[in-house]
């Protein structure tokens, strides 16, 4: 993965009123990421939208980490919710990470 900001991507996003809050968008021959800002939360400052060009699953973990790593840095902290299956919205294979403000950190013990 060798993501760097597509400003045609971005550019068309942000002229979008569905999504006002979008900061850049990344990408590569394979991978998409786009950079929300977070507003209202405490903790959060972005949240990154991670997906394939053709649609497909990402089938590992690593591929989410290297895409949190380059777009707000590789010490950033990351989370992934999994909402309650009333509010589950399927559509696509797209996944969310919540990313931490600097100085942040989840409230749960990494370590086992």
């Amino acid at each position: 993965m060798n993501l760097e900001i597509n400003l045609h991507y971005t550019l068309f996003a942000q002229s979008h009123s569905e999504i006002p809050e979008i900061d850049y968008v990344y990408s590569d021959d394979e991978f998409i990421v786009e950079r929300h800002f977070v507003r209202g939360a405490a903790e959060f400052e972005y949240r990154l939208v991670v997906k394939r060009r053709d649609g497909r699953p990402i089938g590992d973990w690593r591929t989410l980490q290297d895409a949190k790593n380059q777009v707000v840095g590789p010490e950033r902290v990351a989370i992934q919710f999994f909402p309650r299956e009333s509010e589950v919205t399927d559509t696509a294979n797209n996944y969310h990470l919540w990313v931490y403000k600097m100085g942040q950190e989840p409230k749960v013990r990494l370590d086992p």
